[in-house]
């Protein structure tokens, strides 16, 4: 069985790396980088590595050729449109190449009413796998925990946690778990096809994660949420993030990010670690 993953060296994909190699030997593994230069530990350990970027077919279809699975991380380019072209890029190249199975590593924003402005991409997504020959995996990712440890410093300066989510909640999980979970999916092809969402064990509304952050800090944060066009305008970094920040968190606002599911326990025999432990590590 031979594996072909995709962004293998951005944030997620290093860590699915990672433990892909505790499942897989390495020769079963390639790693498709837009630079190889930020492959280089992977390639210190005799993983190979293949030039791809996502708007070139021809260097997809090379790197796929020989394989059997493709884990599909897409880029973290915005808007949705630009990411589709992406896709539908990197599917017919995998389906060129012959690829068995196809998983796409989304996240849980899919509905038909989530105003999330990357929420037509994944949908997009999900249905151009389902009328591929390719079998197809669909993981659902929960929210990154990991963004809350360097933004805890800013709460806990202005005692404010802004977002703009009501009374939503959220389930967050961390990338590792995230990996750990994809991995296993992926080293056992076949008997994993389907749809999963990997989610924490627990949602969070603002105010549970406001005390939560409080409790480990010891600094009293409050939930203080902004409007969603003055979140957008303080968080836009120029490229129009903050418009797109701000509409997740009028997704949370709807309930729709509160998925819980035991999809990562199911898939690795262990639940995933809890908000509060994997904060007070990081924080401590």
């Amino acid at each position: 069985m031979k594996y072909v993953i995709t962004g293998a060296t951005g944030h997620l994909g290093e860590k699915i790396t990672e433990e892909m190699l505790e499942l897989v030997p390495k020769e079963q593994m390639v790693l498709g980088v837009r630079n190889p230069e930020k492959a280089a530990v992977f390639r210190e350990q005799n993983v190979s590595t293949a030039k791809m970027d996502y708007y070139s077919f021809d260097e997809q279809v090379s790197a796929f050729q020989g394989a059997d699975v493709v884990l599909y991380i897409p880029s973290i380019t915005h808007p949705s449109e630009q990411r589709i072209t992406e896709f539908k890029i990197s599917v017919e190249a995998a389906e060129k190449a012959g690829i068995k199975q196809f998983i796409f590593i989304g996240f849980m924003a899919d509905h038909w009413n989530n105003p999330f402005h990357m929420s037509p991409f994944f949908g997009y997504a999900v249905r151009r796998i389902a009328m591929s020959p390719m079998a197809g995996t669909i993981i659902r990712n929960g929210v990154y925990a990991d963004p809350l440890i360097p933004y805890t410093e800013e709460l806990v300066r202005t005692k404010r946690l802004p977002y703009p989510a009501g009374r939503g909640a959220v389930s967050f999980i961390s990338r590792r778990d995230l990996a750990k979970a994809i991995a296993a999916a992926a080293a056992a092809p076949g008997r994993h096809e389907g749809v999963y969402t990997l989610t924490g064990t627990q949602a969070y509304t603002m105010e549970e994660l406001c005390e939560l952050l409080s409790n480990i800090t010891g600094e009293r944060i409050r939930y203080e949420p902004m409007g969603v066009q003055e979140f957008a305008r303080t968080y836009d970094d120029g490229s129009g993030f903050g418009s797109v920040n701000a509409s997740l968190y009028e997704a949370v606002s709807m309930g729709l990010m509160e998925e819980v599911t035991s999809d990562v326990e199911r898939l690795t025999g262990k639940p995933p670690e809890m908000l509060r432990s994997y904060l007070e590590r990081h924080l401590s």
